[in-house]
């Protein structure tokens, strides 16, 4: 009996999670890894965007090339390579691997359901890419466009202010909380990009540097959308498969806008005469690190982490910019600068520190729910 007894309670301990560990454990072990994940992610896109906004600016002034509608249209294009990439991975891949192992064939052309939800399907990925694909141009054609007429670091600083639109927008559309810490580290991080706006003064840089400012500005406005929009169209990661989004956004993109392309050339609004064997390689480059690559790895860092987060980190381009400015123009930023630069830093750890008390994102349930209604509904009508 008394062996019995022991053992009960030796089993009541095993139950009780005293020897083992709770799932709970691991489920938050799983979002802190998701977390630092996302988070690396953000860092390299925030490299990556630095370099490449010294290659745009290489290329405007340098190469006497001045095509921003034409860089981002080759730049957004270029996210269709994403479509022959799927089909090599997910369908011609697994039907070698049957035939190599002699195992009858399964017929699968998406990737395995989830446990939250149906996998959509090439119709309502394209539906969703359909209507992200002009917010995604647009943001990245006044982006460049800022380029063409301001410095790097006035560009990169105005268009950081996509914190508090996304912020907004994300507190409006996602019910994301209104937290102290969030709040505090969006001020910190606007406040350091309007000391370092107000300290500029090397604006001669740029050939239009006050209407660069504008267009920088009108640019982070639409971050902020379509970060949001990407998060409020898929409402959970595993029901679109981002290769594919990615892919019908490039593809939309090349079809569309094509006409528009030549109507600018043979109407001289932005004449791709000078194009030139360089700048098209440059562009490729261009294209497929800072298009491709890095908003592929931003997207994953909207998911794994917030939109709000994202986009903050984003704002780590400032100080990366300032650094840029002073390897590739001899500019030495002054203390101000610095001080600016560290104000964005400290608001990107805010922000991370605020929205990691909802590691769950129990605040985006309701939500999820609702719009996981509407994702399910709304598509299947199309």
């Amino acid at each position: 009996m008394s062996l019995n007894r022991e053992a009960t309670e030796h089993d009541k301990l095993l139950r009780a999670s005293v020897l083992l560990p709770s799932p709970n454990v691991d489920h938050r072990r799983h979002k802190s890894f998701d977390w630092l994940l996302g988070v690396t992610f953000l860092v390299a896109v925030a490299l990556i965007w630095t370099f490449a906004s010294v290659l745009v600016q290489f290329i405007f002034h340098d190469l006497s090339f001045h095509g921003p509608f034409f860089l981002s249209y080759v730049g957004i294009s270029l996210f269709s390579i994403h479509l022959p990439l799927y089909y090599i991975s997910h369908i011609l891949w697994p039907k070698v691997k049957t035939y190599v192992q002699n195992k009858p064939p399964q017929l699968r052309l998406s990737p395995p359901l989830h446990d939250t939800g149906r996998q959509a399907s090439y119709r309502e990925i394209g539906y969703i890419s359909a209507q992200i694909s002009p917010l995604w141009f647009l943001a990245n054609y006044t982006y460049n466009e800022s380029l063409n007429l301001t410095s790097v670091s006035s560009s990169t600083i105005v268009s950081s202010t996509s914190t508090v639109f996304t912020f907004l927008l994300s507190v409006m559309v996602l019910h994301e909380p209104f937290v102290k810490m969030n709040v505090m580290g969006v001020i910190v991080c606007l406040i350091g990009n309007l000391t370092t706006i107000l300290n500029d003064t090397k604006v001669a840089q740029g050939t239009n540097p006050v209407l660069g400012d504008f267009v920088a500005f009108f640019a982070a406005f639409m971050y902020g959308v379509y970060t949001t929009a990407i998060r409020a169209l898929i409402p959970h990661e595993e029901q679109v498969n981002l290769s594919l989004f990615f892919g019908f956004v490039g593809l939309i993109n090349m079809i569309v806008l094509l006409p528009v392309v030549l109507c600018f050339h043979i109407t001289g609004i932005e004449s791709l005469r000078s194009l030139s064997f360089e700048i098209l390689l440059l562009m490729g480059v261009k294209g497929l690190l800072d298009n491709v690559l890095s908003d592929y790895l931003w997207a994953r860092a909207v998911f794994l982490t917030s939109p709000t987060v994202a986009t903050v980190g984003l704002s780590l381009t400032v100080p990366m910019a300032l650094v840029a400015d002073f390897l590739f123009q001899r500019i030495v930023p002054t203390m101000v600068t610095i001080m600016a630069s560290i104000l964005v830093i400290l608001g990107f750890v805010l922000v991370n520190l605020g929205t990691k008390t909802h590691p769950d994102d129990e605040y985006l349930q309701p939500f999820k729910d609702k719009s996981e209604t509407n994702f399910t509904g709304i598509l299947a009508n199309n």
